[in-house]
């Protein structure tokens, strides 16, 4: 055995007997752990056995529980309107998602559930103007029962999305009546992607669970560590790359894939698609005593258009060389599909898109209710309610 020499220094590990100890059983823990986990998920995986962080996920599109933010309009949302006010608006959600004001009396007389997408959401009204709430309330005034109205809109929903939020959020609810409220979503869902069960990395049903096993190393802890630390601070930092250097294209764009490329469809599948979907509501409500109600959709497609709808239709007919009197029919044939669906089934469908005028006064772009839209709303759905 080799003497240490008389005056030599001692290294770091026999300065720190005691660290080196510890360092040394936290490296044979951290190989054991590695070690055990791989054999764990060998077999694991040899059984078929499927562990929680490894499952796909139904897309449950709400917005979060007990929210409580501002929202303001964007640049481009605001160029798309002329009735838009630029100002900030609160949204509020309660314990399951649906935007406040929604659940007012303990043991109500008559509970209603809105569904649909921005134009049942209302972000740009304000709070107690959404025509979800203004029908509770008016309901509450001319027949003196106490009526719980739930606003389950969430913005780019389109029906697939409503029927999930219907099987696990509405049915346990055991509201008397649920209004739905859709149109302008599926279309575009059905015209960019064929399908409602499609890949889109926003509207696709069903999430996979794959975001940070796609990346290695560095990289993948980078991912990890900026979406549980920084997740604001990343997306206002996309945000201002994107204006400084102003890119008009989001990486993360879900339709990239087709832009600058023609549509091609065929106007009866379409059709059929949107179609099979109302009568699965209508089915899954009657199923759960539950009375199905059809809202068509309020717009401004006129014949011919106003300016600010045909300037708002400049990129689809650019981008997915559509003519709007293509798109115009398309539209047309999905309110028309409401209402046949409806009277083929018995249900009452209330035409909001034949009774609400197609004029700025009530609609603030294209399909988007503003202040006096919501009561006008609000009116003709509580007519026909009541």
């Amino acid at each position: 055995m080799r003497k240490k020499t008389v005056g030599s220094k001692a290294n770091w590990f026999e300065q720190n007997p005691r660290k080196t100890i510890l360092i040394a059983i936290m490296v044979a823990v951290m190989l054991l752990t590695y070690g055990a986990e791989k054999i764990l998920a060998y077999i694991n995986r040899s059984h078929h056995l499927v562990l929680f962080t490894d499952r796909r996920y139904i897309n449950l599109r709400e917005y979060l529980p007990n929210l409580n933010i501002t929202v303001k309009p964007t640049a481009q949302e605001l160029r798309d309107a002329d009735t838009l006010m630029n100002q900030e608006y609160q949204v509020r959600t309660d314990g399951l998602g649906f935007i406040l004001p929604s659940r007012q009396h303990a043991a109500p007389d008559l509970s209603l559930v809105f569904l649909g997408g921005s134009t049942t959401a209302c972000m740009y009204v304000e709070e107690d103007h959404r025509f979800p709430n203004l029908v509770g309330q008016i309901l509450e005034q001319q027949t003196g029962k106490k009526v719980n109205s739930y606003n389950g809109g969430v913005g780019g929903n389109n029906s697939l999305h409503s029927l999930d939020i219907l099987l696990n959020k509405v049915i346990p609810l055991k509201p008397h009546v649920v209004i739905l409220n859709h149109n302008i979503n599926d279309l575009f869902t059905l015209l960019y992607d064929k399908t409602y069960w499609n890949t889109n990395p926003n509207k696709s049903p069903i999430v996979d669970f794959q975001l940070y096993r796609n990346l290695t190393g560095t990289r993948a802890v980078l991912a990890l560590a900026r979406d549980t630390f920084i997740p604001n601070l990343h997306l206002a930092t996309k945000a201002a790359i994107k204006k400084i250097f102003g890119r008009t294209r989001d990486p993360e764009d879900e339709f990239a894939h087709i832009r600058g490329k023609k549509i091609a469809f065929q106007k009866p599948d379409l059709i059929a698609e949107f179609s099979k979907n109302l009568q699965t509501f209508i089915n899954i409500c009657r199923a759960r005593n539950i009375t199905p109600v059809l809202l068509t959709q309020p717009n401004r497609f006129t014949d011919p258009p106003d300016a600010l709808t045909l300037k708002s239709m400049k990129t689809l007919t650019t981008e997915a060389r559509i003519t709007y009197r293509e798109y115009k029919d398309l539209f047309d044939s999905f309110n028309q599909t409401i209402r046949e669906t409806g009277r083929k089934n018995g249900v009452l469908v209330i035409d909001l898109a034949r009774l609400i005028p197609p004029e700025n006064r009530y609609i603030y772009d294209t399909v988007h209710l503003n202040d006096a839209g919501c009561r006008l709303a609000a009116q003709i759905i509580s007519d026909h309610l009541k």
